[in-house]
């Protein structure tokens, strides 16, 4: 038996030697790799095992972490404050109903995508002057006008009840099917989390990055201060619309009443929650936000009796009290969000101390 450990134990000194000998980047990318693997089999697993209720729950989060995402671009990447993105979000849906059942399903997106983008640019052009609170006003108006024009828009064609919206086929395959929007979902979100850090990485996001530290600096060393914040007003409008788009066709509904100030502030407390600028803090301050609510509801059927009822009342205002304290508690013990928590545990290069630990 001591004979059969001693190869064993030389063959594990010598594997753990070769990593050793890796350079730091390639056992970085190794980690990463194995973490998203793990990540990715487990979100399979829970679109495949888990209750419809919890996956519908998902689809509604990931749906979010769109416009999370669109939004965190243009507030945490380039720095401009901006409460109007549930109009963007309206922007989008009513692309959708525009657009009726007659044209075939991407095309709505695409009409959403880039009306959001063409709002996005006239708002961003008058807003090149304006900073701090009076961005927020400016922002502000956009969003009661929408409001305005949509609801009119409704009591025109009768529809106070809401719009309705068939469900849309793919290659054949119809998504009406709870399981199936969330391997829709799941494709969609990595490929805008994808589009969104390579426009962060690349030139518009250093662009972003030094108008947000020192706007005069940055046009000193050559940055089109102008080009720059309205490619951030377009990209982000367009991201939030085409996830307003996406929504419509989720629900199968659309109404003026749903995208209110109310609906704004809640994806304003995603990015917060989840940190500002980062790609993956969006996406878990949707989740975050998203199923706050869900959980709420659960805890009122465990109470019972007649404090459930009252409960179940209150619950719209008990969700706002949530939402403003965990904006509160994030913002004074973690004002970097869940995105710092990330961070703070990443993983560091393996040395050969480290390597001598595990072993």
């Amino acid at each position: 038996m001591t004979q059969l450990r001693r190869p064993l134990h030389a063959a594990a000194g010598t594997a753990t030697a070769s990593l050793a000998q890796l350079p730091a980047p390639s056992r970085r990318l190794t980690a990463r790799v194995g973490l998203v693997a793990v990540l990715v089999a487990v979100v399979i697993w829970f679109g495949l095992g888990a209750s419809i209720s919890w996956v519908y729950e998902a689809d509604a989060a990931l749906l979010a972490a769109i416009g999370a995402l669109g939004l965190n671009l243009l507030t945490g990447n380039a720095g401009q404050i901006s409460i109007g993105n549930a109009a963007f979000l309206a922007i989008g849906a009513y692309s959708v109903v525009i657009c009726g059942s007659h044209v075939p399903f991407p095309v709505p997106l695409a009409v959403g995508t880039v009306a959001c983008g063409i709002v996005g640019l006239l708002i961003g052009l008058p807003s090149l002057r304006l900073r701090g609170l009076y961005l927020v006003f400016s922002t502000l108006a956009l969003q009661y006008i929408v409001n305005f024009v949509f609801d009119q828009y409704d009591s025109s064609h009768g529809a106070g009840a809401g719009h309705y919206i068939p469900s849309p086929t793919i290659f054949g395959l119809q998504l009406s099917n709870t399981r199936t929007w969330y391997m829709t979902l799941l494709v969609i979100v990595a490929v805008v989390m994808i589009l969104v850090s390579n426009l962060v990485r690349g030139r518009p996001g250093r662009a972003w990055s030094a108008i947000r530290t020192n706007e005069l600096a940055a046009a000193v060393m050559g940055i089109n201060v102008t080009r720059a914040k309205l490619a951030g007003f377009i990209a982000s409008s367009m991201i939030v619309g085409f996830a307003g788009a996406l929504s419509a066709y989720f629900v199968q509904s659309v109404s003026a009443d749903y995208y209110s100030l109310d609906l704004a502030v809640t994806y304003i407390a995603m990015i917060l929650i989840g940190g500002l600028g980062s790609v993956w803090g969006s996406v878990v301050g949707a989740f975050i936000v998203t199923l706050i609510p869900y959980g709420l509801s659960n805890l009122s059927t465990q109470i019972g009796g007649g404090l459930a009822q009252k409960f179940q009342a209150d619950l719209p205002f008990i969700q706002q009290i949530v939402y403003g304290l965990a904006v509160l508690l994030f913002l004074y013990l973690r004002p970097a969000g869940v995105a710092s928590l990330i961070r703070s545990h990443r993983l560091s290069p393996a040395g050969p101390e480290t390597l001598k630990e595990v072993r």
